[in-house]
């Protein structure tokens, strides 16, 4: 019987592409559908958020019966992983497509056994069907977890909560721009970092506005999460996120303007209506649940499964032992993308201080 192989790094914080796979994964099982989350490390399970989750490890026999699905990151592997194994590509970001590739001709355009691609938001789609338009890209939604991210049962303190993971250097500014000003007296500011899932709900609902320091995404779930909780949501869509924040009230904040980035809070602050606050949330927590809920994610995860089956090439009797070292490129692209924003944030904090040192009055003797 076919199963669905979902490629994972091994890699226990908390990111949400893969916590995506492992919600597919469910839902697939659930559906009758067999499928597994793929890591590379024995006896390795993320533990960031709650689940049960089919897991498999490497190495493993995988047939021309089966699918292994290749996220945007490792799109290399369609070329080169157990050739004669059809692949589907799950891109989560379309902005990392090109950032994992060196040959001339992405394997979009020439991996023989890739079968089928599906995103996550009408951005990604749009950006994959332009860059590739003999390509077919299906959109899946995503979903919130309504047990987790919903309104609190009394209304949030005067705290305003963001993450700094993608863009430290910028958040940093914003929030320094506004202490130079006196705008957060009164505020208490909350970093979401490294927290469990369950961490970050309970750090989301206690606040009133979340900043979105959103970077390139295909649909950023942080700050729908923020929605859904009851919060207010200013900052960066990240591009994927546009499709939510006009809908469900967020306020866009052009990418890098980090002084009407400061602006809009201050105007926000100044406005601030405890009562009026709290009388929106739980609109704004509905719209969001609603547009983003578990049936939609299920009925379209589902749906493209049966579609793509259906149309599988017959088994020719192929099979590889795939193994860690077949993946290691793919890795290693990973682990220098992950690294990108915390490299450049430490260049940017390097350079500061350089110039600060420089332009300091050398003592006089």
């Amino acid at each position: 019987m076919v199963t669905l192989y979902y490629l994972c790094g091994s890699e226990n914080v908390p990111y949400g592409g893969v916590r995506v796979a492992y919600r597919h994964v469910d839902i697939l099982n659930n559906a009758g559908i067999p499928a597994s989350v793929v890591h590379d490390i024995h006896n390795f399970r993320c533990t960031w958020f709650e689940n049960s989750t089919k897991v498999s490890w490497l190495p493993r026999e995988i047939t021309d019966s089966d699918v292994i699905v290749v996220p945007e990151n490792w799109s290399p592997l369609l070329n080169t992983l157990a050739p004669g194994v059809p692949k589907v590509s799950f891109n989560q970001n379309a902005f990392y497509t090109f950032q994992s590739h060196f040959p001339r001709e992405h394997p979009y355009l020439t991996a023989t056994d890739l079968v089928s691609s599906m995103t996550v938001s009408e951005a990604n789609r749009a950006f994959l069907q332009y860059a590739f338009p003999k390509n077919t890209f299906q959109r899946i939604h995503l979903s919130i977890d309504p047990n987790l991210f919903h309104c609190p049962d009394q209304a949030p303190g005067r705290r305003i909560a963001y993450m700094t993971r993608k863009r430290p250097a910028e958040s940093r500014m914003v929030l320094d721009i506004l202490r130079s000003r006196g705008a957060l007296q009164g505020w208490e500011t909350v970093v979401i970092d490294q927290l469990p899932e369950s961490g970050v709900a309970r750090a989301l609902r206690s606040a009133a506005l979340f900043l979105s320091f959103s970077w390139q995404e295909g649909c950023p779930l942080s700050p729908l999460e923020a929605l859904a909780s009851g919060c207010s949501v200013i900052g960066y869509s990240g591009f994927g996120g546009r499709e939510y924040f006009e809908t469900l009230g967020a306020v866009e904040v052009p990418d890098g303007d980090v002084v009407t980035f400061a602006h809009e809070i201050d105007n926000w602050i100044q406005e601030f209506d405890p009562a009026a606050h709290w009388r929106t949330a739980a609109s704004r927590s509905e719209k969001a649940l609603l547009a983003y809920s578990q049936e939609q994610e299920t009925a379209d995860v589902v749906s493209f499964w049966t579609n793509t089956l259906s149309q599988m090439p017959r088994p020719q009797g192929v099979a590889h032992t795939v193994r860690r070292n077949d993946i290691s490129k793919g890795s290693l692209h990973v682990l220098f993308r992950r690294s990108v924003p915390y490299l450049q944030a430490g260049l940017q904090e390097l350079l500061t201080v350089s110039r600060t040192r420089l332009s300091r009055k050398p003592p006089l003797l």
